[in-house]
Formats: structure tokens, sequence, C-alpha cells
């Protein structure tokens, strides 16, 4: 690979051909020609030439030897028959190379029936122009041409040819000598790209270096060079190995240049010529007779670092929303991370973050990390791959932030009455209340507060959730329903400004209610009497087996079972039979009553007693 230079007036072919490739255009296809010199004092060889000996006829090359006239000469040496001829040949082998013109120095002298000839000739050898046929008596080298714009001919042909029917006798006279050759190539074929491959041409945004390899083809003269232009200013030549004549444009072959050519460039896109943006790379190859494709891409460069550095100050109502606006002017942002840690130490720990409308966001959760100073990055990658990462904000000032960043509240909750502890009536709601407000008291308007009703085992249900809202003052309520006990909580989730809190209302116990019914109030005795009712279980189950009571009759003061605690039916009924002793010498008046104990799996307050109910046994 060559890089490009100012032209040497000792090289002025060469720059001439360098400075053809230096403007983009498309294939040319007007078989621009070129020169071959042979035999000639600029070209002393002969390259590609047929050189065909026949019985009767020497031909020898002898361009080189100023005793023989620098000439190749065609001789005759005995009898040779009708059509034998000795010859000289040069052929372009190639249906995109034609000679358009010759011409050359010759002695050509008739003689004994044989005759000289020059021609031009098809693929074929059949002739298709005569350039001259000799005279019939001694001459010195004369000066011999030809040209045509019409004529394609492939072959120049010098010929001594027997041409008596009866044979020709040996001539010491006939001759077909010829020097300095000069022919007129047309080269109709255009340099063909087979192949443009690597980073520089992968598309998308580039930065930084990036690799081409460029090969073309070319069927005619060769390739004399390839070049790659950037925005109009070359930076890489490749020059073919070509056979020319040094400081000329003459070559000393038909095809002088090898058919394919390589160009490898690794250029940085961060280097003039390059610039950001849109820049346009032009891949120009040349034949030796100057036909000149190119081809012309369009890439996008960006080698410029997005700018990023977070907010100058943190939003009041949401202080753990970090933001840090994001630019680029080039290939545009493709995303990018905010990452934070402690000041002290420790590993940098990655933010869900997100990019809209020209931020890069992220929540930070400053109540899960200890209390203190945490200091956070942002970086930011743009669509071409170049990176940026900052821990300043817009101002400057380096990203610190104080965790917590919210502030904390004051939630207050208690039960009716104030009280942190109430009995409340089987069937009876009631309510629960407090205020919300800020570490300074000032009072949280619209806040959602959430009331949690907790209940024992045997509830039909674990909990109750439901969301109650704090008025202009803060203040919030919330009735409880009838039920069960139950402890009741009132939490805040918090918010973008403001902590979370809970508080523990209080707990509210739900007093067992169990009806007691007599199925007479006096009874004689001897006979019986059932003792029926039932217990209350609102949003509760009943226990297994059924819930245990017992009845009692009162003595005195004191209470006492009656025989021993019984169990309810499934549905909480009961119903208990009761027949009296034949004692009695007097009217005896007794208090009864149920009473429903305590059970583990009981979600009501127990022990709870019925009503008293009183019956008369009467004596006989």
């Amino acid at each position: 690979m060559t890089l490009w230079r100012p032209c040497r007036f000792t090289a002025v072919v060469a720059c001439s051909v360098l400075a053809a490739l230096m403007v983009p255009s498309m294939a040319s296809g007007v078989g621009r020609t070129y020169e071959v010199i042979q035999c000639d004092p600029l070209n002393r060889g002969v390259s590609g030439v047929a050189l065909d000996d026949a019985p009767a006829y020497a031909v020898r090359q002898m361009c080189g030897d100023p005793q023989n006239d620098h000439a190749i000469k065609i001789t005759n040496t005995r009898f040779a028959r009708h059509g034998r001829s000795g010859r000289v040949r040069w052929s372009t082998n190639s249906p995109s190379l034609h000679i358009v013109g010759a011409s050359l120095q010759a002695r050509l002298r008739r003689d004994e029936g044989h005759v000289p000839r020059l021609l031009m000739a098809d693929a074929r050898g059949k002739e298709v122009a005569r350039v001259a046929t000799g005279v019939s008596h001694a001459t010195g080298f004369r000066d011999y041409s030809w040209d045509s714009a019409n004529v394609r001919a492939e072959k120049f042909a010098a010929h001594l040819r027997c041409e008596h029917r009866g044979g020709c006798q040996r001539s010491d006279v006939a001759k077909t000598w010829l020097r300095n050759v000069h022919l007129e190539v047309a080269d109709y074929s255009d340099p063909t790209f087979d192949g443009i491959t690597g980073g520089l041409f992968g598309g998308g945004w580039l930065r930084g270096p990036q690799g081409a390899v460029t090969q073309a083809e070319d069927l005619g003269a060769g390739l004399r060079a390839i070049a790659m232009a950037i925005n109009g200013v070359r930076i890489a030549v490749e020059p073919g190995i070509c056979d020319d004549i040094s400081d000329t444009s003459y070559a000393i072959r038909i095809v002088p240049c090898g058919p394919r050519l390589q160009l490898r460039v690794q250029p940085s896109t961060a280097q003039a010529p390059f610039h950001d943006g849109r820049n346009i790379i032009s891949l120009c190859g040349v034949d030796f007779a100057s036909n000149r494709t190119c081809v012309v891409r369009s890439i996008h460069v960006d080698n410029t670092s997005p700018r990023v550095a977070f907010t100058s100050l943190q939003k009041p109502d949401d202080p753990e929303l970090i933001r840090a606006p994001v630019s680029d002017s080039n290939s545009g942002i493709s995303g990018g991370r905010i990452f934070y840690r402690s000041v002290e130490s420790g590993p940098w720990r990655a933010l869900s973050t997100r990019l809209r409308a020209g931020q890069l966001l992220a929540r930070v959760n400053s109540t899960l990390d200890p209390p203190g100073r945490y200091i956070f990055m942002a970086q930011v990658t743009d669509v071409a791959g170049n990176s940026t990462r900052t821990t300043r904000r817009g101002n400057g000032q380096p990203m610190i932030l104080t965790f917590p960043l919210k502030s904390g509240v004051d939630l207050m909750g208690h039960l009716e009455g104030g009280s942190q502890r109430v009995t409340v009536g089987y069937g009876r709601p009631s309510e629960v209340s407090g205020s919300l407000r800020d570490a300074s008291g000032q009072p949280l308007p619209n806040e959602d507060v959430t009331v949690t009703e907790y209940f024992g085992e045997g509830a039909l249900i674990d909990r109750r959730v439901r969301t109650v809202h704090t008025d202009s003052r803060g203040h919030w309520k919330e009735r409880l329903p009838t039920g069960p006990s139950r402890r009741v909580t009132a939490s805040f989730a918090g918010s973008r400004r403001y902590l979370p809190d809970v508080t523990q209302a209080g707990n509210m116990r739900v007093k067992t209610k169990a009806t007691f019914h007599l199925s007479r109030r006096h009874v004689p005795e001897g006979h019986r009497v059932a003792f029926k009712g039932r217990v209350g279980h609102l949003a509760a189950r009943i226990p297994a087996g059924g819930k245990l009571v017992e009845l009692q009759v009162k003595d005195g003061n004191n209470w006492q079972t009656v025989r021993h605690p019984f169990y309810t039916r499934p549905n909480g009924k009961y119903r208990l039979r009761y027949r009296f002793a034949r004692f009695y010498i007097r009217n005896v008046r007794y208090r009864f009553r149920v009473r429903v104990l305590r059970e583990r799996s009981w979600p009501y307050k127990a022990p709870v007693s019925s009503r008293v109910r009183k019956l008369v046994v009467k004596a006989r």
C-alpha cells in the first residue's frame, strides 16, 4: 500500500494515473488505449510473441544484436512448398483487448515466389486488414503504420510465405525483417470490485480504527492501482505490478499488469479526513489503459463521547428519584446505568435504570442501606459505542446524598374511646381512628392509611384489610364491623417523599354471647326440666366436637357446676335434660346460668356467662 504523496517531475506518468484516481466516477467503458513497445530502443526485448519456424524458413529474434540491425528476421533457407511460411505473431489472447493501431520499421522483399506480408487478424488468425506486402527490389528499413477505429484485430502478424503453386526455390534475398514495433491496444474492459469487506463497511455508526479489504479484478490490461478516498481526500493507494517502461506510459507486453489487486487499510475514523457524521468513501480501480471504475459508499462516524451529569438538586417531593440528563449530537444515546456506593468504600451497585426523555432515571431505596453518605455514578453509551461516566452534578459538585433521603412521619392510632385495649359486646361494631403527621408535626392530608384487623384462631378469616384517607387535618377513621376479637394495626406505606410507618392501634376483645332458656319455670320434684340455648359464633367456627360450656347453679354466694361441662352441637346449639329428686319438703327456688368456657381455638372473649334464669322446684 502506498500513501498519497505529491508527484515529482520524474514520475509524471504514474502521477497522472493516480490523479485519475482522485476524482470519483462510475465505470468508463470507452475502450481507452495504451502502447506496447517491442524490439525497440526503449525495449530491446519481446514479450508474448510467437515465433513460428517452418522447414524452409528461419525465424530469429535478434532485437538486442546491433550486428543484425536489432531486428526480428524471417528468411528463406531452402526450397519451400506452396503455402509454407515463417511467422511472427503478437496476440491479445483476450476478447477485452483489441489492437487498433500498429507502427514499425520493416524490410520486406519478394523473391522466387516468397512473399512478405504484415497483417492484422482476428482471434482465429483470419486476416482482417493488410498493413504491407513488400517490394521485389532491395530496400532499407521503411516505416509502416496502420490504425482503424472500426477493425478490432486481436493479432498482429508478419509472414514470409511461399505463394507459387509449384513451390518456391531457395532465395537469399527474400525477407521479412521488422523492428521498433509499436502496437496500440484498446482495452474495452473496466475494472470490477468483487470484494469490499471489513469493519469500515460493516454498517451502523463507527468509531476508532476500522479495517477494510478491497479486492478488484480486470480482464483486460490488468490493474494499475486501487485507491481509497475519504471525503474527497486520498488516504491510500495500492499499486499493481506492471511491466512498463520507467517514466513512460509504454508497456513491454500486451497484458502488462496482473488481473487482481487487493487494498488493505485500517484507518482511524477519529482522524482527518474523517469527521463525525456522514462520510463518503470512494474506492477507485484503474487499469493500465486508464479505464476507471469507482464505487461510493456512505458511512456514519461518531468518535465524540456523549454528555452526562446529574441534576443539581433532588426533587423535594421525590428525593429518591435519581436523574442524569444525557445528550449526544451524533449517533444518539443507546443506554446507560446509574450506580451508587458508600463514600467510604465498597463495590458499585447498579440501580434499575431507564432512559426516557433525554434522562437516565433510577430510583434508590435509601432505607435499605445504613444511614450515611453515598456517592452516585452515571455511565452512558451512545450507539457508536462511545462511553462517558461521571460522579458530578451539572453544577460541578459531587453527586453525594445522605441516606435516608425521605422524611419520617408520625402515625398514631387508637380504638374507640382513645384506648389501646377495649372490650365490646357480641354483635356490636366499633371504630379505630388516628392521625398522620410529618416529622415537624404538620398534618399530611389525602394520604392512604391501611387498617388491618388480625383475627385469632377459629375465625373464618385471618385478616381484613381496608384503606382509608386522611382528611385536611391529617385525621383518619374506620368502622370496625361486628365479629370475633381482633388485633388492629394502622400502617402508612410511605410515599416518594415520606418514610413508611406502622402503629398498633390496639386489641379489641369481643364477648361471647350465649342464650339460655328453661323448658318450664316450675317443675314438680321428681320431674325433668330441659335447659337449652345457643352459643353465638358470628364470623367464627364452632370447634370440632362442639363448644365447651357448663351449666351452673348458684349455691349461696357461689356458682356450682351441674354435673360436668358438655359440648354444644356443631351449630352452637345445646339441650340438657335434668331430673330433680323426690326429697323436697318445701318449694325451692334455684338460679341457673350457662357459662361458655375458654378454649384455645375460640376467637371470642371467654369465659362468659349467660343471663340467669330462675326455676322453682315444687315439693309434694
